[in-house]
């Protein structure tokens, strides 16, 4: 099997080579990425794939001929590129635009020029908005430039899934490690803070609630989509429901005198929730808790700070 991966060298991307590559039935890994964002770490370190079935081409989806010769003869194609600029997704529109929908444009339009096999299609909860939205014919309501981006790309690959195979999935949020780790991202920015800084801050009202599911999970969910035989659909992808303060709980389990701040607490904020469909929830991994999700994240660290207390005691450096 041929796969490639536009966006293969970020943050969900580089795990995913690392999955797919372990799998005797992958011939070819094709990571097709444009570093726009610094992404070297998939090409360094102790980690190794092996390297008769793992290429790089340095190339933006934007570039219409590079992206149909590297498509020619792939059995697979995960559409993962995308801009994501959190907590600035209101901000450089025309970014969001040129990427998230055009650059998906070109995609699809790649894909039925070259008849493609099969295309996964990686969205977000977000274009539906905000409320608890319990199947994909939850009205979609993007609220944001990301949002809007992301359902505008969608739309081109919903009119690919009439002719070709195609998987669409918006996932929930995600956290975890990767060697190409996104800390700005919500539940890893806390857990960052939470371990080095002894500290953290909740914006807003800590009540509100979001989906997330770890990247191990997620990585996994779409290595056996390339895998097996799913139906051509539109599916939800999520793992569990936390508010800031659910998060905050957890974190104190492992930082007993965390220091939290909370900003304008007042200030409501939108709750979003889907519930994982039933074929990708059966894709799931065994079942863990926050806490052993964090505590797996924690094993990751190069190095745990010394407390105050445990500086004093240490011996002078002459």
């Amino acid at each position: 099997m041929k796969i490639m991966i536009t966006g293969g060298a970020g943050y969900i991307g580089t795990e995913l080579v690392y999955r797919l590559s372990a799998e005797p039935e992958v011939s070819d890994i094709l990571v097709y990425d444009n570093l726009c964002k610094g992404n070297y770490n998939l090409f360094t370190g102790l980690r190794k794939v092996p390297a008769a079935n793992v290429r790089f081409i340095q190339a933006d989806i934007l570039d219409s001929r590079s992206l149909r010769q590297h498509m020619q003869d792939m059995d697979v194609v995960f559409h993962l590129a995308a801009k994501v600029e959190t907590p600035f997704a209101d901000q450089n529109a025309h970014d969001f635009e040129q990427t998230n929908h055009w650059g998906t444009a070109e995609v699809v339009y790649a894909a039925e020029a070259l008849n493609l096999s099969r295309l996964i299609y990686l969205s977000s909860q977000q274009v539906y908005g905000q409320g608890a939205v319990t199947s994909t014919e939850h009205p979609c309501v993007p609220d944001s430039f990301y949002a809007i981006s992301k359902k505008r790309g969608e739309d081109h690959v919903l009119r690919l899934m009439q002719k070709s195979p195609v998987q669409l999935v918006r996932c929930a949020n995600l956290y975890g490690y990767s060697k190409n780790l996104r800390v700005e991202s919500n539940l890893n920015q806390l857990i960052f803070d939470a371990h080095f800084n002894n500290r953290i801050s909740i914006h807003g009202d800590p009540d509100h609630t979001l989906s997330y599911i770890s990247l191990y999970r997620t990585v996994d969910v779409l290595a056996q989509l390339a895998l097996t035989q799913v139906p051509s659909a539109s599916y939800n992808l999520s793992h569990r429901d936390l508010s800031a303060m659910d998060v905050v709980d957890v974190l104190r389990g492992f930082y007993p005198e965390l220091e939290t701040i909370f900003v304008d607490q007042h200030i409501p904020l939108k709750s979003l929730t889907i519930g994982c469909d039933q074929q990708l929830a059966a894709l799931l991994p065994a079942d863990t808790s926050l806490q052993q999700d964090i505590a797996k994240f924690r094993e990751l660290f190069t190095f745990s700070p010394l407390l105050l207390d445990e500086c004093s005691l240490a011996p002078a450096v002459v």
